[in-house]
């Protein structure tokens, strides 16, 4: 049986739900429900949305809607993605910019209807509505492209494809001094985008001040923040990325 969408178009359709979302997040050997909860209810009642891998469910408040519910679900990605890798406190910025990378393209290769879902209301509530449906659902006229540059909390980045010789052993490298990700041109498949992710997301701690060894609260913050804004300054970069990670196997640098 076809599955119905609802209209992202209010807020009140939020509540009209059963307390279950029609689907579950899969990540790492986590299975977990979504449900809505009253404040009351919540696991923790200061959070919008809490984990709890005992009740195998992810909570989100009730009265939650707009890019405000965005933020909630998408905060839980991360957690859950970092929390599934064993990247904590303690770990450097390498690693939790390797686990949101991996974490976020898992998250949307084994959640196709979650990942519908978040792109749905992403779009709903950014400037021109933008459709990310389409690259999440293959639909597009024609494959997105890559940008050549992008803003990061107001600053221009540079996206620039190296060759084999100036990539050295990494697929890819963000320069702080230039401000510029640099990713391999021969890159496609699944690695695609993990690396442009895993860069860009190096480009997002540089821009949020995030150091080499820091809190775990100002990494899943500066991610959350960074790339949420990320997405609004640059729909045709998300559009790029959503389609990578939904078709990983037409995937190409080649195309941009």
């Amino acid at each position: 049986m076809a599955t119905v969408i609802p209209s992202l178009s209010s807020g009140p359709w939020v509540r009209d739900w059963t307390a279950r979302l029609p689907f579950d997040v899969e990540l790492g050997p986590y299975k977990l429900g979504v449900e809505w909860r009253e404040r009351a209810h919540l696991l923790d009642r200061r959070r919008r949305a809490c984990i709890d891998l005992e009740g195998a469910r992810i909570e989100l408040r009730n009265d939650l809607a707009g890019m405000a519910l965005a933020r909630a679900f998408l905060g839980s990605v991360i957690r859950l993605a970092h929390y599934s890798k064993g990247c904590q406190q303690g770990c450097v910025e390498e690693a939790y910019t390797h686990s949101f990378a991996t974490g976020l393209v898992e998250f949307a290769q084994r959640n196709p209807r979650a990942w519908l879902w978040f792109n749905l209301l992403l779009a709903e509530h950014l400037p021109g509505r933008p459709r990310f449906d389409q690259a999440v659902r293959g639909v597009a006229l024609r494959p997105p492209r890559l940008p050549e540059c992008i803003q990061i909390a107001g600053r221009a980045v540079a996206l620039r494809c190296i060759s084999r010789r100036e990539t050295g052993s990494a697929f890819g490298w963000y320069d702080p001094q230039r401000r510029e990700v640099q990713l391999y041109v021969g890159l496609s498949g699944t690695n695609l985008p993990v690396v442009a992710l895993h860069e860009i997301t190096h480009a997002v701690h540089h821009a949020y001040a995030v150091k080499m060894r820091d809190t775990h609260r100002n990494f899943n913050h500066a991610q959350l923040d960074g790339w949420l804004a990320l997405v609004r300054s640059n729909p045709a970069m998300w559009q790029w990325l959503a389609w990578a990670m939904s078709f990983p196997e037409a995937a190409s640098l080649a195309q941009r």
